[in-house]
């Protein structure tokens, strides 16, 4: 009888195993991973809308904006944001007539198209993938700030992507205190490196002053122990329209 391992040794094993192109198609999914929600004050997760604790981390990879059209209750259309380009105004959109316009929950006319954003997310110990879905001017606003934090760092650490904690704050309006999502940054990774290699600054150029002159110029040294941590994990990886 043939043991397994003794089998396992007896095959061939492919140099292309295959998982590159797995992990590609999951990469085509608009939802990747487990859905994660934010609404008064909680975090959830999956349809069940199950709990999720606050200060949860997870290395944020990657954003996409887009429109999405429901009707129904069900996503039937969306329209993403191509880099480097602004999504269209609402205006230049189909559905513009509110007379055709389903029901929304006060009574009024909802608009069908909603401005929505994704964040595309990993959890550094398990690599499971994790996508927060936002539609709301709050999360929003979040998904911007990290964005804004993201380039700053990224001057200086090109590949730096940050870990970042599920919070709720506070959000003041009109109709009192509500809730708004956080996405708090307390580290950062380096989402390219390989494990023995270490984040590498941007250059930066010094002047030399010769004679009250600017002559050639040289590198700037770059900064000590660089706060970016080394992270070997996958690459983004199921909102499923």
């Amino acid at each position: 009888m043939i043991d397994h391992p003794t089998l396992i040794t007896q095959q061939h094993i492919p140099a292309d195993d295959g998982w590159d192109d797995a992990a590609g198609e999951a990469s085509e999914r608009m939802i990747r991973g487990h859905l994660l929600k934010f609404a008064d004050w909680r975090w959830t997760l999956g349809k069940e809308a199950t709990p999720i604790d606050n200060g949860t981390r997870l290395i944020a990879l990657a954003t996409t904006a887009m429109w999405v059209r429901w009707e129904g209750g069900k996503p039937v259309e969306h329209i993403v944001r191509r880099p480097g380009e602004r999504l269209p105004e609402r205006e230049k959109l189909s559905h513009t007539n509110e007379d055709e316009w389903e029901t929304g929950p006060g009574g009024e006319p909802k608009d069908p198209w909603a401005n929505t954003r994704l964040v595309y997310l990993v959890d550094p110990d398990t690599a499971e993938a994790y996508t927060f879905s936002t539609s709301s001017w709050g999360g929003r606003d979040a998904v911007i700030e990290l964005g804004d934090q993201i380039a700053r760092m990224r001057t200086t650490y090109p590949d730096a992507a940050p870990i970042v904690e599920l919070r709720a704050v506070e959000m003041p309006t009109r109709f009192g205190r509500k809730s708004k999502p956080a996405l708090k940054v307390v580290g950062w990774k380096n989402a390219n490196a390989r494990p023995t290699e270490t984040a590498k600054p941007v250059e930066r150029i010094r002047p030399i002053i010769t004679s009250g002159r600017q002559a050639l110029a040289s590198p700037e040294p770059p900064p000590s122990a660089p706060p970016v941590e080394v992270y070997d994990g996958p690459e983004i990886d199921d909102l499923v329209f």
